[in-house]
């Protein structure tokens, strides 16, 4: 078989190290894509751009399945099967998950998350890596062969292998595929050339060597790896990886590909959550940092983050895929503070509910509108001036929901349910913030945030909560 490399584009030179501490990063309005149903976004969402203008996504649960729309972010709309599980006692019996797909001439590459020997309730399952090929852009699969394997076997009542990989062209003349361990719970890397990466021609990083066969090879350990997926940022020529840090989700930028340097803020501030469901904290997995306009990995300064969701007290049924737009930039000097996520107001006029939140919104565009932006929350609190936790929260009383902004430990003292963390505005007003207002509707006993002091004269004025950034 002949490989074609993916041709080069926006490829930055790789010279000295970025300084992590001056990039800003603005994270929009949360979309739900897809959903609620318990057979989807179990796997690192995937893109390719079609040959007609349009792009092809692919979700999986088991069995992958693909979708097709105008946009990359257009992910809505019909779902067909394109992989499933193999036969008995195969290394895919339990399923095919697609986690990455690329082009390589006329060929579409598919790097393939397997799974068998599983016995999910008793947390079992058996993983590994496999590279597959498509003449039709996705459509139908020709399996090629297992590329990474675990030095462990099945085990009763265990997670074993190596699997869960994202791969990247690191614009080297390597594929990198970063994989989850789960006997150490650790992030390894692989790499295969861009002119063959066949079975047998991957290698796993160990102890300062690419020498180890990806097929049952040791591999170093190089940071905590659930949660983790890979992109390159083309700006800057570092691969870029999700990742979980103290307060929520993180990103790590590494230029050696096996040294990682975590930027000093989260993308979003998150609660513990657990996969046991129904559970009273939302649930944020399978992060992935994909360009907004060409929905690959290769990343402008325009990126989507897609990840699988659970809401607060939401059953295994209710599960969404969700997209959110990010703007970076970078510079020569610190940005302070670094990240920023949208605070956003729904309304949902059938239960005369205001939504002020940072967080997705079930029924958004449907039950829920979006009735105004209210400014950017930071994700962690200022280190040299005063800042105000705020946390989303809401109750059921007067017969329908009412969600609520509120200062934190506001919402158990007041009977509210607590659903997340929102975020940190400056107790002060500063250069580049606009004011941030809890306000209260008597008409639909429904409560919302506004940056206007007289609440859009929707209600009334309760109180200032803080400074929100402006942009």
């Amino acid at each position: 078989m002949v490989w074609a490399a993916p041709r080069r584009s926006g490829a930055a030179p790789a010279s000295s190290d970025v300084c992590e501490r001056c990039i800003r990063i603005r994270v929009g309005v949360p979309t739900i894509v897809r959903g609620p149903a318990a057979d989807i976004a179990d796997n690192r969402f995937n893109e390719i751009a079609l040959p007609n203008g349009r792009f092809r996504g692919f979700d999986a649960h088991g069995e992958t399945r693909a979708i097709d729309g105008a946009r990359p972010s257009d992910m809505a709309g019909a779902a067909r099967v394109v992989l499933r599980p193999g036969p008995a006692d195969s290394v895919d019996s339990c399923g095919q998950w697609l986690n990455h797909a690329e082009r390589s001439g006329a060929m579409v590459l598919g790097f393939v998350h397997d799974e068998t020997a599983c016995n999910y309730p008793a947390g079992q399952t058996h993983k590994s890596m496999a590279l597959s090929t498509s003449s039709d852009d996705g459509l139908s699969w020709k399996g090629l062969g297992q590329i990474i394997t675990g030095t462990d076997h099945p085990t009763p009542g265990k997670n074993t292998g190596e699997g869960d990989c994202t791969a990247v062209d690191g614009r080297d003349g390597f594929f990198y595929a970063y994989c989850f361990r789960p006997r150490d719970g650790g992030l390894i890397v692989a790499r295969a050339p861009l002119a063959n990466p066949a079975p047998g021609q991957w290698k796993k990083f160990f102890e300062g060597r690419w020498d180890e066969p990806g097929l049952g090879g040791q591999a170093t350990r190089l940071i905590t790896g659930s949660g983790v997926s890979v992109a390159r940022w083309t700006t800057t020529g570092e691969l870029a990886l999700t990742g979980w840090v103290p307060g929520g989700l993180g990103l790590f930028l590494t230029r050696d590909h096996v040294t990682f340097k975590a930027m000093p803020e989260p993308l979003l501030v998150l609660d513990p959550g657990v996969w046991q469901r129904p559970a009273p904290s939302e649930l944020i997995t399978y992060p992935v940092l994909l360009d907004a306009s060409t929905g690959a990995n290769q990343l402008s300064n325009t990126w989507m983050l897609v990840h699988a969701y659970w809401p607060p007290g939401g059953g295994h049924a209710d599960h969404y895929l969700v997209f959110r737009p990010i703007e970076v930039a970078h510079s020569d000097t610190p940005s302070v503070p670094q990240v920023g996520v949208q605070l956003a107001r729904w309304y949902n006029s059938g239960l005369h509910d205001r939504w002020s939140t940072t967080g997705p919104v079930p029924g958004n565009g449907t039950a829920y509108r979006l009735e105004a932006r209210s400014g950017y929350l930071m994700t962690v609190a200022h280190a040299d001036a005063p800042t105000v936790e705020l946390e989303d929260c809401v109750s059921q009383r007067g017969g329908h929901p009412d969600h609520l902004l509120a200062e934190k430990g506001f919402c158990e003292g007041h009977a509210y349910q607590r659903l997340r963390t929102a975020g940190w505005v400056y107790a002060q007003s500063q250069g580049g913030t606009l004011p941030l207002y809890r306000c209260y509707s008597a008409r639909e006993q429904s409560h919302f945030a506004s940056n206007a002091a007289d609440c859009e004269k929707l209600g009334v004025n309760e109180r200032l909560l803080g400074y929100a950034l402006k942009q």
